[in-house]
């Protein structure tokens, strides 16, 4: 028995019939002229990569998959999900960590001619509904462990309401008593024997559904099709060097562009092989690198700051890593690290809106790299421009980074008003970041245009004294914000975690500050130390927890 699916015949490649939303029709045109869209889905990549070499691992670790038994599977799968409902065009909700099952669920849904939306497995039943609503999503996938919890067995009867005759299914073990057991699970549906001819999905149609960082309060869908995720993945390839020996260690959040493209998508499109590490723990991930020889993996700084944390062993263990990428993290991380470990640590900047989207040069020295945030991709156009005015600003000023390239976004799903304000009319993406740009051609962040604390007439930059305090030797983590203040309307906070047998004082710290050149008047007024600094789930300070918990003295 094989699934029908309508795929166009002969692997022939269609250009896409469906309009990018937010680009110009002419930029359109132009990227398909300069093979920047490509016109070709994650399935037609992996049909090539089969056709090439079959027995050549895609995924790696402890249950491996060559690119013909992944592609098995993925077809696999599809059916199951078909045959339970799913219909081309839909949304499908997953909640999981980074697995071989993730990596087949997304390509199934690919196969299938859906809409993937990945989550992190924390994301609990009453957001999970809220996104269902949201996207009026047709199916939903559940990590076993899930079974398992109160809220999750209370909120069951209402999903199996809303998903009767359409896929709810379970990945992994589920806890027996739960009642979840008669629920159709994902290993036995890759294990049947009926696969799906592809769908003829569109490139240039919805298939992936990224989330943003979650500082923001305000829960985004970032909609993508395939022409620019794999303009995306190719480009982060082009950028690192990629090679299809490469081994790429995947422990990034699912739902967020590194977990879900760029240790997917990236990987499979060089031919490479992926490494999926359920979390991240520093001594195991390094102990996974060692047994299956990762090569390559996408940080944020806190990575780089729990790996230098480690024993000496630790270094051994990374001996086969050729090069990390990173980001949101103070550069002595990047200097430490690198000189360390040995292997180039090279600074990336990007978002889910755009993916990517701009990576230093491998090649470039240390002193460059540490200290900058990348050069945008090919393809790219990007202004910087004042947050008052919308006029560029002088070289080597801060400005808002606004950009527009093959990998944009199509907009957050079901927020129009969202999508305008973010987005100009000829295609720019608001980042809100501020950034500068020197003349070799990287960017350099430079922090928020909403993270400035404004104290009266003055406008301090909370990014600038996180880095000057991130090198006191009495810090361990610390991050800046402003707190209500009656007359002044806010002022700085340093909110810190002391290093081990050190006492900082607001003294000592705002010192600190003015030997980096602060000035006094732009000084901090209030220090509180705190045990923990919350985090979003991509390991970014969560500022706007910070400010709650602060204002609510929960820190």
């Amino acid at each position: 028995m094989v699934c029908q699916g309508g795929r166009r015949s002969g692997g022939e490649r269609i250009m896409s019939a469906v309009p990018h939303p937010l680009l110009p029709r002419d930029v359109q045109d132009d990227y398909r002229r300069q093979g920047y869209w490509q016109d070709r889905t994650l399935a037609d990549v992996m049909a090539e990569q089969v056709d090439r070499h079959p027995a050549r691992l895609a995924v790696t670790g402890d249950h491996k998959l060559t690119y013909a038994e992944l592609w098995r599977d993925a077809r696999r799968l599809a059916c199951s999900l078909t045959e339970q409902g799913i219909r081309p065009g839909d949304f499908l909700v997953a909640l999981l960590s980074s697995s071989w099952q993730g990596v087949v669920l997304e390509l199934a849904a690919v196969v299938a001619g859906v809409a993937f939306v990945p989550r992190a497995a924390n994301l609990g039943p009453i957001g999970t509904a809220a996104l269902m609503d949201q996207l009026d999503a047709r199916g939903l996938v559940l990590q076993g462990d899930l079974a398992g919890k109160a809220e999750w067995q209370r909120a069951l009867p209402d999903f199996r309401r809303r998903l009767a005759r359409r896929p709810l299914m379970m990945q992994g073990e589920v806890p027996a008593g739960s009642g979840f057991e008669d629920l159709p699970v994902l290993e036995a549906a890759c294990a049947g024997a009926a696969e799906m001819e592809p769908a003829a999905l569109d490139p240039g149609a919805p298939c992936l559904v990224l989330s943003t960082g979650g500082t923001t309060g305000v829960p985004k869908s970032i909609v993508h099709c395939s022409n620019t995720l794999i303009y995306a993945g190719r480009m982060f390839g082009v950028g690192t060097e990629y090679r299809e020996n490469d081994v790429q260690v995947s422990f990034a959040p699912y739902g967020h562009a590194g977990g879900s493209v760029f240790d997917i998508y990236m990987p499979l499109l060089y031919g490479a092989a992926i490494l999926p590490i359920t979390r991240w723990q520093p001594r195991p991930v390094a102990e996974e690198i060692a047994r299956h020889g990762g090569t390559i993996f996408i940080t944020m700084g806190t990575h780089i700051f729990d790996l230098l944390n480690q024993g000496p062993e630790v270094d051994e263990l990374l001996k086969p890593v050729r090069l990390v990428t990173s980001g949101a993290g103070p550069d002595e991380l990047y200097v430490n690290g690198e000189r360390r470990f040995g292997f180039p640590i090279v600074r990336v900047y990007g978002c889910s809106e755009a993916p990517g989207h701009a990576i230093g040069r491998p090649s470039d020295t240390g002193e460059v790299r540490w200290h900058r945030d990348g050069v945008p991709f090919e393809g790219l156009e990007f202004r910087v421009v004042d947050v008052d005015t919308g006029e560029p600003v002088a070289p080597g000023q801060p400005g808002e980074y606004q950009v527009r390239g093959p990998n944009l976004f199509m907009g957050y799903h079901g927020q129009p008003e969202l999508t305008a304000a973010a987005v100009t009319p000829d295609g720019f993406y608001r980042s809100g970041d501020l950034l500068t740009v020197t003349d070799d051609g990287y960017i350099t962040w430079a922090g928020r245009t909403k993270d400035i604390i404004r104290r009266g007439g003055l406008q301090l930059d909370p990014i600038e004294m996180e880095n000057i305090l991130s090198s006191d030797p009495a810090i361990h983590e610390v991050v800046v914000v402003g707190e209500p203040h009656e007359r002044l309307g806010e002022i700085a906070v340093i909110v810190a975690v002391a290093a081990p047998g050190f006492t900082p004082t607001l003294e000592s710290l705002c010192g600190t500050l003015q030997a980096h050149g602060i000035a006094r008047q732009n000084l901090p007024e209030k220090l509180v130390l705190t045990t923990e600094i919350p985090r979003t789930g991509v390991g970014k300070f969560h500022r706007v927890e910070v400010k709650t918990r602060l204002v609510e003295d929960r820190l």
